[in-house]
């Protein structure tokens, strides 16, 4: 067994030990502090020796190549540096003096700089110490960064949120969601996505959006999916329409009117038509257009009379439209779908947790305006 490593080590303590080098050199021995600081040895403290060297007193000692060197002595330096004494510093870090004098003297031991001149009753901080203060303060400010978007992160999630949404809520409840949501988490950038059903879908199959709202999902098990809401279909009428009196507009009522109506080939066409026919009742097609909203818009102009989502026509019954019950009545789905397998982020719960408020306030107003 080799004998112990006499040099003192670089952070002082002369409770220094010295081992074989287990690397390709057999003629070098690693050495590091056991004064029980940290558990097992520092990386800060280990220094190469020359085997030829153990014995010899008043070696010049060197700083390591690639030395881990303690953030705490860094913060004390930085905190001298700042305050302009060691004694402030240590009111600065909640410690105690001696503590921060053992730490600017073992950074510049493992650093290998003269940081300080000691003059009586003062610090002088050299050349050196100036310099590296300036790479230190660099430093620091980046770690507040990452503490910052540490608890930016930890409070709100990522710093983007990708939703798609089908053309009639982008313009409905998504708009009133995403104002509750940036007033509550403003460090959030949202990007909006809107798009027929089966673009979004495999958008969020190609994780291209984070989560969607759309109003038919793909067959299979292609995403995950939860429902938002399923509800009748009101029929939507100009406030001065003869059909205002009616309680409960029915597809014979319908018939000869003017309508507008979404294209054949839609899902929701399909329903309705179905209620038709089962009515055996022809329709008169004025306009057709598969965005809700449009058609919602058509109607306030008195173009004509409509059969839509409620929700989407919640804008439009403070007085451009009045809403009526419509039986037997095609009913509206809007399912939420996400990546398959991919772990909901804090930003897309907390989206989700608003928009499902927004439907339930929504659903109570609804009942109200048209008794359904």
């Amino acid at each position: 067994m080799r004998d112990a490593c006499l040099f003192r080590s670089l952070d002082g303590c002369d409770r220094s030990v010295g081992r074989p080098w287990t690397g390709h050199r057999a003629d070098l021995y690693w050495r590091g502090c056991d004064c029980g600081g940290d558990v097992g040895y520092r990386l800060g403290c280990i220094l190469l020796v020359p085997s030829r060297m153990r014995g010899v007193s008043g070696a010049k000692r060197h700083p390591p190549a690639q030395a881990m060197i303690r953030l705490s002595h860094f913060e004390a330096f930085n905190a001298v540096m700042r305050s302009g004494s060691m004694t402030a510093a240590a009111t600065l870090l909640h410690t105690s003096q001696p503590n921060i004098s053992r730490a600017i003297s073992r950074l510049e031991s493992e650093t290998g700089l003269k940081l300080f001149d000691r003059l009586p009753g003062k610090l002088q901080p050299t050349s050196d110490g100036l310099a590296l203060f300036e790479e230190v303060r660099r430093s620091f400010v980046g770690l507040r960064q990452l503490t910052e978007a540490a608890h930016r992160i930890h409070r709100s999630g990522s710093g983007i949120l990708r939703l798609g949404s089908v053309q009639s809520h982008s313009l409905a409840v998504i708009p009133r969601a995403v104002k509750l949501f940036s007033d509550t988490f403003p460090e959030v950038t949202i990007s909006i996505h809107a798009a027929h059903s089966d673009v979004l879908s495999r958008w969020v199959q190609e994780h291209i959006c984070d989560f969607a709202l759309v109003s038919t999902t793909p067959p299979g098990d292609a995403v995950e999916r939860e429902e938002l809401y399923n509800i009748d279909a009101v029929c939507i009428l100009p406030p001065n329409h003869p059909l205002v009196r009616k309680a409960v507009i029915t597809p014979a009522d319908l018939q000869g009117q003017p309508l507008i109506t979404v294209p054949r080939g839609e899902q929701i066409r399909e329903m309705f038509d179905k209620v038709l026919q089962d009515a055996g009742v022809d329709v008169n097609d004025v306009v057709q257009t598969p965005y809700s909203s449009i058609a919602c818009a058509l109607v306030a102009q008195g173009i004509g009379l409509a059969v839509v989502n409620p929700f989407v026509a919640m804008p439009y019954l403070q007085g451009d439209v009045v809403a009526r019950p419509f039986l037997p009545a095609p009913t509206h789905s809007a399912i939420l779908i996400y990546p398959k397998g991919k772990p909901k982020g804090r930003p897309v719960k907390n989206f989700v947790a608003i928009l499902r408020q927004l439907i339930r306030e929504d659903h109570m107003t609804i009942k109200g305006r048209v008794q359904v």
